[in-house]
């Protein structure tokens, strides 16, 4: 009789021992198999960005700068051939005012854009953008000057994201700035140190930054050549880039080839933003 209680209690262990494992590996081992996965991709390391990583500091923290760019330009500005250049000088002081003056053979469909299709009668040789307390103007200089004041910013966007300060934000962010050192040099009685850039990897990053602006850039091109970076020896912020690319470039309108030459010119040097005589009586826009 005991031994019989024992082969029924042995009997009863063995189908309690199955159920456990029917509900181990038919029930608990597929939760578990799909949540591992996910385990795994939660923890996995992300994949370093090439090249690097160039040390800079931000301009933002200037309180005034003096900047240039230079935009050589190979293809198509609203659908009609265009080859040529602009060139923008910004100068910017500790009292929050600024002045882009910009020149070159693009220089008169930029005009009509920000000063509209009065403006664009004109063939000026510059303008000129003023921001002050006062607000934003534009100064076109032709035979006469003639002075526009833009009740509206957005007529000035798309300059502003071509402005140097921008340009050098943009193109020297953290998530681009990789690159090998080359050796250090003087850019016009500056100690700097070059660096040099790969152009896929630049472009890589630039489609994959977490900046939209920078993104957006990014996507909007079809390649990258190698580009030139130079930081500022003692100060460490960019002091000049140099860079090609063809693709799309929006706040011109642009497609085709264009090479981009940003440098700075001065720091710190509080240059004084003041109106024209032109500007005494504006017209509204």
């Amino acid at each position: 009789m005991k031994m019989k209680i024992n082969v029924i209690s042995a009997g009863i262990a063995a189908v309690a021992i199955a159920i456990v494992l029917l509900l181990v590996f038919g029930v608990a081992v597929p939760a578990f198999s799909t949540t591992l996965p996910a385990f795994a991709a939660a923890t996995r390391t992300p994949t370093p960005l090439p090249g690097d990583i160039i040390p800079l500091k931000p301009i933002a923290g200037l309180t005034s700068l003096n900047a240039e760019v230079k935009l050589e330009v190979n293809g198509l500005i609203n659908d009609q051939r265009a080859q040529g250049d602009l060139n923008a000088v910004l100068s910017t002081n500790d009292q929050g005012s600024s002045r882009i003056t910009l020149t070159g053979s693009l220089l008169g469909d930029i005009a009509a854009q920000i000063g509209g299709s009065l403006v664009g009668l004109f063939k000026p040789s510059k303008v000129d953008i003023y921001k002050v307390p006062e607000g934003t103007y534009v100064v076109i200089s032709s035979l006469l000057p003639v002075c526009v004041e833009l009740e509206d910013s957005k007529a000035t966007a798309a300059l502003e994201e071509m402005s140097p300060q921008s340009l050098l934000t943009l193109l020297t962010s953290s998530d681009v700035a990789r690159g090998e050192y080359v050796g250090q040099k003087t850019l016009k009685g500056v100690p700097v140190k070059h660096y040099v850039l790969d152009g896929d990897d630049f472009l890589t990053a630039a489609q994959k930054s977490r900046n939209s602006k920078l993104r957006e850039f990014g996507e909007a091109l079809w390649s990258a050549e190698d580009a030139d970076l130079y930081v500022d020896a003692k100060g460490g912020y960019p002091r000049a880039f140099s860079g090609s690319f063809s693709g799309s470039y929006e706040p011109l309108e642009f497609e085709g080839d264009f090479n981009v030459q940003v440098e700075l010119t001065g720091v710190n040097t509080d240059t004084q933003v003041e109106l024209p005589a032109s500007c005494s009586r504006p017209i509204s826009r």
